[in-house]
């Protein structure tokens, strides 16, 4: 149905133009946001209980509103467990109550698949679904068994239907849930063929969203192309990452876009790598991506305090060209429009 004529990229907005086009009185427009990884815990704790749970969104909620649906990676479990499940470098957690933040930004749906969010075995996790089902935020990517944890998020908008699958391919291979025991979703092939196959019958817009990389790699492994590519040939309509902790590449495949990795959102932590995290603007019409927007936001918490700010023209700027110097494939070569896009032609 839609053939790639036109592209904007890395800090701004990705174009497709759609053969046969219909309408606009026909057609139907959803527009979705997805953030990095949030961790509301730790060092992010005080700002919270001095300032509400709204305090981590509040530079970013208006563009939240404007979305039918923002989409959050909470790499936190939120429990009052205090004993690890495992031995681990770090252990993420954040105290009950810090969902309704999320809900009140319009982050109505989150990940589980990652591999922080069994810190605190499986009652850590059952807490976490507990607080979000009392929020009302969906959630995916992890639960009691495999067939649980590759659960859709199922969502309706403008008469389009939405799924959302999620998946960590990241270690412990403890926190990968099986059969009879608890975790999140790993990406088997089988189990993801069969998954994005049966959404992609059922639903209008299918979105796979993955917990994958190296950290701190500003390029794609080998096996997240693959898996991206073997999800949008089954029909996904888009694909999205995160782990790395920094922003990767963006491919686009089959007319598919690829965001790789957003790197953070809002994270507990003063990391000094983590300085640019990105929040995808993705609009569909008619099940299809017809625009593709990336917003750059500061999280580097020495400046922010656990609240990510949207980059001023300059520093955005600048960021575009941080972009275009990632020696990857997948970047797209890109020129400044007079309104702050980049537009590839």
């Amino acid at each position: 149905m839609k053939s790639s004529a036109l592209l904007r990229s890395a800090a701004a907005v990705l174009l497709f133009a759609v053969s046969g086009v219909v309408a606009a009185a026909e057609s139907t427009t959803v527009r979705l946001g997805f953030t990095g990884d949030i961790f509301l815990g730790s060092w992010a704790t005080a700002y919270i209980d001095t300032f509400g749970v709204d305090y981590p969104f509040e530079k970013t909620r208006d563009l939240f509103h404007e979305m039918d649906l923002v989409v959050g990676n909470l790499e936190n479990p939120v429990t009052p467990v205090d004993e690890p499940y495992l031995e681990k470098t770090f252990y993420l957690k954040a105290e009950p109550g810090v969902t309704q933040g999320l809900y009140n930004a319009n982050i109505r749906a989150v990940t589980l698949a990652n591999n922080h969010i069994l810190d605190y075995g499986v009652q850590g996790l059952r807490d976490t679904m507990a607080e979000l089902d009392g929020t009302g935020i969906q959630h995916f990517g992890a639960g009691m068994n495999k067939t649980e944890a590759l659960q859709e998020a199922a969502f309706e908008f403008n008469g389009q239907t939405v799924a959302l699958l999620g998946f960590s391919a990241t270690f412990p291979e403890e926190f990968w849930a099986s059969d009879t025991s608890a975790g999140t979703a790993f990406p088997y092939e089988q189990d993801l063929i069969r998954k994005v196959d049966e959404c992609a019958a059922a639903y209008d817009i299918v979105v796979t969203v993955f917990h994958w990389g190296a950290e701190k790699r500003e390029t794609p492994k080998d096996y997240q192309v693959d898996l991206a590519h073997l999800c949008i040939d089954h029909g996904a309509d888009f694909v999205v990452g995160h782990h790395p902790h920094v922003p990767q590449g963006i491919e686009i495949y089959k007319d598919t876009p690829i965001f790789y990795s957003l790197g953070n959102f809002a994270f507990a932590s003063y990391s000094e790598t983590a300085k640019v995290g990105l929040i995808a603007d993705i609009t569909f019409e008619d099940g299809k991506v017809s625009e593709a927007r990336v917003v750059p936001v500061n999280v580097y918490n020495v400046e922010v305090r656990f609240r990510p700010v949207p980059l001023d023209d300059q520093a955005r700027i600048e960021f575009i060209h941080y972009l275009d110097a990632i020696p990857s494939e997948y970047i797209t070569n890109a020129k400044l429009s007079i309104n702050g896009s980049v537009v590839i032609e």
